[in-house]
């Protein structure tokens, strides 16, 4: 099957979307990582060059953070959303998406020549919408996805009256209490950073957020 797809002709988000299907169609996903990985990796080695001078590294850690990088796009394809890029053209949109995850590959090598393992907790994100508590919550159930997908259109709905920093807090703070965790300080860096708060505004966000959807939450119900 994989032969009779034009895999070099294919835009960048179409390979990721095969890439993405990986468990379901491996033949398909090597073949179009592949074409992603020779498409994107001359742009990606520039800007790796440019990263590794400045902490001193060498052409040889430029080329196995770019390896690093790629193999983190194996893993992560799903996780590229056009839709929040900042530019509408898909291949400047794809290297912004890179960069990131190149530069953190970078920061983390210190002295190893192996490709950063980050851990659990690095590995953490910060939660966008429904769908992203919906994947770290249960992950590739479909049938408890439907489930907990119905369930959360309630909450869908109370975002209506909110603005997108407080969706993000809100949802960010939910999925990992719901399961049983405090929110990890990597993840709180993350807030911070992304949405250029301070901790004593994210709490207030969320304090917000919170009140916003039990109100909502308890007004609706109480019109049953």
């Amino acid at each position: 099957m994989a032969e009779k797809i034009d895999f070099e002709n294919m835009n960048g988000v179409d390979l990721l979307g095969y890439i993405s299907f990986k468990n379901e169609f491996p033949d398909e996903a090597k073949m179009a990582f592949i074409i992603f990985c020779y498409r994107y990796q001359q742009d990606l080695l520039k800007k790796s060059e440019i990263f590794c001078s400045k902490f001193g590294h060498n052409e040889v850690k430029a080329l196995l953070a770019v390896e690093c990088t790629f193999e983190k796009v194996w893993k992560n394809a799903g996780t590229f959303d056009m839709k929040k890029a900042k530019t509408k053209n898909v291949d400047n949109a794809i290297l912004l998406w890179m960069y990131p995850i190149l530069y953190t590959q970078i920061i983390l090598f210190r002295n190893r020549d192996t490709c950063a393992q980050p851990s659990e907790e690095e590995d953490l994100s910060i939660i966008y919408d429904i769908d992203g508590m919906i994947q770290y919550r249960i992950g590739e159930d479909l049938e408890n996805k439907k489930e907990l997908r119905a369930a959360l259109e309630k909450i869908n709905s109370a975002f209506l009256g909110l603005s997108e920093k407080h969706k993000i807090i809100y949802l960010t703070y939910k999925t990992y209490e719901e399961k049983g965790k405090n929110l990890p300080r990597s993840v709180s860096k993350k807030l911070k950073e992304q949405l250029d708060l301070t901790q004593n505004s994210i709490r207030v966000y969320k304090m917000e957020a919170y009140q916003h959807v039990f109100n909502y939450l308890e007004k609706i119900n109480g019109n049953k």
